[in-house]
C-alpha cells in the first residue's frame, strides 16, 4: 500500500519543507509557462537546484574527507603505538598526540558532521515534498480540488472513500474525510488506470464523474514519462509478466548503477592495507554493494516519481562531488592545509580560545579512562591488602626450668615448652 504523510509537512521539517515547495511550485510553474508542465521534468530541475544550494556543504564535506586521507593513517599509528595501554599516563599521551595531529592539519574529529546535519533535514524535507506534490505545486493541487471537493459533498462519501481506498491500495495516515487536503493526498496516488475505479464508486453523485473527465487527461499527462510511463504507478507491474518489466525496468537499474558510482566517488582514496585496518573505510566499502541494492529495491515498489528523483539525486550528487575533487585537485596541498589552520585559528579566536566540542568530548574521554583505571588500580590494591596475612607477635616463649636431657630426643623437643608462670 501507498503510505501518505500529512498534505504539508510539520514538526522540524516543516519550514524546510516550505521553502523547498516554493523552489518547486516557482519551477513547475515556470516549465508551465513554456508549454512543457511536466511533474517529471520539475523533479530533475528540483533536484539540480537544491544540489546548487547545497554545493558549499559539498565542498566543506569534500574538504574534511581530503584532510582525513591525511590525518587517518597518522592517528593509526598513534593507536598502534598505545594498543593496549590504558594507565592514566599512556592515554594521556594519545590523547595529546592526536589532538597535535588534528591541529597540525587545522582539523577536528566532528568537522565532518556539522555538513551532514545541515543536509539531514533539508534531504527528508525533499523527499516530503516529492512525495506529496500536491500540496506545494499550486497548479497541481487545483487539479485535484475540483475532484475532491464533489467527492466530499457526497452522502455517505466517506465510507465510499474508505473502500476506494482499501480497493486501490492507497492509506493515508490519519485520514479524516472532513479535511479536503487528506482526501487530494489519496487522489494523488490514484494510478492512471484507477480513475474509472473512482468514477464508478462515486457513481451516485454524477458530478464527481464530471469533474473528472474534466482533469483526468491533464492529471495523467502532466505525469507522464518517455516511454509511457506514469510518476503515480509503480515503474515494473509484476502482475504483468514479462510485458511489465520494460520499459520501468530501466528506472531501477539506473537507480542501482547511479547509486553504486555516486558511493565509489564519495568514498575517499586510501591505500589497501589502510582499508582493511580502518573499520570506518570497511563500513564505507560495505555500502558501495549495499545502497546501490537498495535503491533498486525501492524502486522496484515506490512510485517511478520517486526512482526519477533517486536517480537524479544521485547524478547530480556526483557531478558535484567530482567539481569539489577538481577544485581541490587544482590547489597545493599545504595551501589546503594553511587555509584550514588559518580558519580554525579564527574559530579559536571567536570562541576566546575555549577548547571545542571535540576537544571537550576527547578530553572527557581520556579522563573517564584514567578514572577507570585508577579505579581499576585501587579495586586491585583493595584485593591484595584483604589476601595479606595478619601480622602477629610471637609468643613469649621462655627456656623450661626442667633439666634437659640431650640423650633423649623427647626431652629436646620439649626445650622450649612456655615456663608455667606459677608452680
Amino acid at each position: 500500500m501507498n503510505a501518505l504523510v500529512l498534505t504539508k509537512v510539520g514538526g522540524i521539517l516543516g519550514p524546510f519543507a516550505w521553502i523547498l515547495g516554493l523552489i518547486m511550485n516557482y519551477i513547475f510553474e515556470f516549465l508551465n509557462f513554456l508549454g512543457i508542465p511536466s511533474v517529471g521534468l520539475t523533479i530533475i530541475l528540483f533536484t539540480l537546484v537544491v544540489n546548487l544550494l547545497m554545493m558549499p556543504l559539498t565542498i566543506k564535506q569534500q574538504r574534511f574527507t581530503r584532510m582525513s586521507s591525511l590525518i587517518n593513517p597518522e592517528i593509526q599509528k598513534i593507536q598502534k603505538k598505545y594498543k593496549g595501554k590504558t594507565d592514566t599516563a599512556s592515554v594521556n599521551r594519545m590523547q595529546a598526540e592526536t589532538q597535535a595531529v588534528y591541529a597540525k592539519y587545522g582539523s577536528s574529529p566532528t568537522a565532518g558532521c556539522l555538513p551532514l546535519l545541515i543536509q539531514l533535514p533539508i534531504l527528508f524535507a525533499l523527499y516530503r515534498v516529492i512525495y506529496n506534490i500536491p500540496a506545494y505545486v499550486d497548479v497541481i493541487g487545483d487539479l485535484y480540488r475540483t475532484i475532491a471537493v464533489p467527492i466530499q459533498a457526497t452522502s455517505g462519501g466517506a465510507d465510499i472513500m474508505n473502500q476506494l481506498m482499501t480497493d486501490l491500495s492507497i492509506r493515508v495516515s490519519n485520514f479524516n474525510f472532513d479535511d479536503i487536503n487528506k482526501i487530494i493526498d489519496a487522489l494523488n496516488y490514484v494510478k492512471s488506470t484507477g480513475w474509472d475505479t473512482l468514477v464508478q464508486a462515486f457513481v451516485s453523485n454524477p458530478d464527481v464523474g464530471t469533474a473528472v473527465g474534466a482533469v483526468k487527461d491533464t492529471i495523467i499527462s502532466m505525469n507522464q514519462l518517455p516511454g509511457g510511463l506514469n510518476i503515480i504507478d509503480a515503474p515494473v507491474q509484476l502482475n504483468a509478466g514479462i510485458a511489465g518489466f520494460f520499459p520501468g525496468i530501466i528506472i531501477p537499474v539506473l537507480a542501482g548503477v547511479t547509486q553504486f558510482i555516486s558511493t565509489k566517488v564519495t568514498q575517499p582514496k586510501q591505500k589497501d592495507t589502510d582499508v582493511e585496518e580502518n573499520s570506518m573505510m570497511a563500513s564505507m566499502k560495505m555500502m558501495n554493494v549495499t545502497m546501490p541494492l537498495i535503491s533498486v529495491f525501492f524502486c522496484l515498489t515506490l512510485p517511478a516519481g520517486i526512482g526519477v528523483y533517486w536517480i537524479a539525486s544521485a547524478v547530480f550528487r556526483t557531478l558535484s562531488i567530482v567539481v569539489a575533487n577538481r577544485y581541490f585537485d587544482s590547489k597545493d596541498l599545504d595551501i589546503l592545509i594553511e587555509e584550514n589552520k588559518k580558519k580554525a585559528a579564527k574559530k579559536s579566536e571567536r570562541r576566546g580560545g575555549k577548547p571545542t566540542w571535540s576537544e571537550r568530548m576527547m578530553g572527557a574521554s581520556a579522563a573517564a579512562q584514567a578514572q577507570q583505571e585508577n579505579e581499576k588500580q585501587k579495586s586491585l590494591s583493595e584485593i591484595a591488602k584483604a589476601n595479606t596475612k595478619k601480622n602477629y607477635k610471637p609468643r613469649d616463649y621462655q627456656a623450661s626450668d626442667r633439666p634437659v636431657d640431650t640423650s633423649s630426643i623427647a626431652s629436646i623437643a620439649h626445650m622450649l615448652d612456655r615456663k608455667d608462670k606459677e608452680d
